[in-house]
């Protein structure tokens, strides 16, 4: 093998040609997700306001079958079948349609498309860096983790508390984290790609799942803290 062939194989025979394709399929299935996501609140606000309504009065029972459903996925993934975990994601991301609809109420939607269009940027430039860079972003796992939960936490307390510069100190951190979060994410993927040699294809089918889930969270997040940052409440 020459040198020019050596450099198509990383590891356990995996080439590029290979991993490209594994990082195309979870990134297709994770835009597929935001579509079906994107769909259901464009169809409820033009065409059925009343359904609209009416699903978020049940709002609260939504979201708890959505922790529920992530929390089955990601703990069970071994014991389902890849067409049930592939069936899990999306139905998420219909329900998270359906939560998301009720934004329209909260914010313009000139906001909501600019936010779009700035999360769909950024998502774009962190994930060509995740994907290109040589470093191996998968060490930064803890630091991640650890601002992610930092976040949660004080946006929880800041519910009590209502100050407005920590409301502000944690959008901007959120846009930061989640943007790292998608080059972190795209990273992983690769890497998982590149060690696939050993692998049979329904466990990396299913790890492709999990990734696009993974993937799909960090946009709908970054999505979300873009907009608190640029938009006008109603």
């Amino acid at each position: 093998m020459n040198e020019m062939d050596k450099n198509n194989y990383y590891f356990n025979n995996v080439t590029v040609e290979q991993t490209n394709g594994f990082v195309r399929k979870v990134l297709f299935n994770m835009v597929l997700g935001i579509l079906i996501t994107a769909i259901v609140p464009v169809y409820l606000n033009i065409f059925d306001t009343d359904l609209l309504f009416k699903l978020q009065s049940s709002i609260k029972f939504i979201l708890i079958g959505q922790v529920a459903l992530v929390l089955f996925l990601s703990m069970g993934i071994n014991k389902i079948s890849t067409f049930a975990a592939r069936i899990m994601f999306f139905l998420y991301a219909f329900t998270n349609g359906i939560v998301l609809s009720g934004i329209t109420f909260i914010f313009n939607i000139n906001d909501i498309l600019y936010a779009l269009a700035i999360a769909f940027t950024l998502f774009l430039v962190t994930g060509i860096y995740g994907y290109t860079t040589k470093e191996d972003l998968t060490k930064y796992s803890k630091f991640l983790t650890g601002a992610l939960f930092t976040i949660i936490i004080v946006s929880i307390v800041n519910i009590f508390l209502g100050l407005p510069f920590i409301y502000w100190i944690i959008t901007v951190l959120g846009v930061v984290i989640f943007s790292a979060l998608i080059a972190y994410d795209i990273n992983r993927i690769k890497i998982i790609a590149m060690s696939s040699g050993n692998m049979d294809g329904a466990t990396l089918e299913k790890m492709g799942i999990i990734g696009a889930l993974n993937l799909y969270l960090d946009f709908i997040n970054l999505f979300l803290y873009v907009l608190r940052l640029v938009s006008r409440k109603k």
